[in-house]
């Protein structure tokens, strides 16, 4: 998908880091993160989809020049911001004075209203919808499909079901799921 976005987009690939068992992918060399030598002119995006996995991975590389990519057909507001490292698919859509954290997966078709304010790390599926001035934390992951209704806040770590919506404040680490959306913990 990244990598897709990045052919569009026109940006070069010269390779991956993957701890898998393969030397090369789409034509590209793999290295493991254990043999990476980092260099001053090297750029990276990780194309990780676990929140955990690509928080703990920026931390091993704090000295890694990233980036982020934004696929052609994303619409991001002139006053929205977007972190460092982030990844925007196709059709994701980015509203006016919306804030987005670093390394930060907006995936296809989700939209993230005026006004929101969205944590590092976190990962916003296909379809989702955050309404208008939403506060979403740090590591969250809200499922396909969810629907996050205006003003509501969910704090960090926490898991938003697929499909749920959430009428109401989310605690950290909690996992919610259903229409209205309830904790399963």
């Amino acid at each position: 998908m990244v990598l897709d976005a990045m052919q569009v987009a026109h940006i070069d690939c010269t390779g991956f880091v993957d701890d898998k068992e393969v030397s090369n992918w789409a034509g590209l060399s793999v290295l493991k993160l254990s043999d990476l030598v980092l260099e001053n002119s090297m750029y990276f995006h990780l194309a990780i989809g676990n929140n955990k996995t690509r928080e703990n991975i920026v931390a091993q590389l704090k000295n890694a020049n990233f980036f982020s990519v934004t696929h052609p057909s994303a619409v991001i507001a002139r006053t929205a911001q977007i972190g460092l490292g982030t990844f925007l698919a196709a059709q994701s859509v980015v509203a006016p004075d919306a804030k987005i954290g670093s390394h930060c997966i907006i995936n296809h078709a989700a939209v993230v209203d005026h006004d929101c304010v969205v944590g590092d790390y976190t990962h916003i599926a296909p379809q989702c919808i955050l309404g208008g001035g939403v506060k979403v934390g740090k590591g969250v992951l809200i499922g396909t499909g969810a629907v996050v209704l205006p003003g509501i806040t969910i704090a960090d770590y926490a898991v938003i079901g697929a499909g749920a919506v959430v009428t109401k404040y989310v605690a950290a680490g909690m996992t919610v799921v259903g229409n209205p959306a309830k904790s399963i913990e």
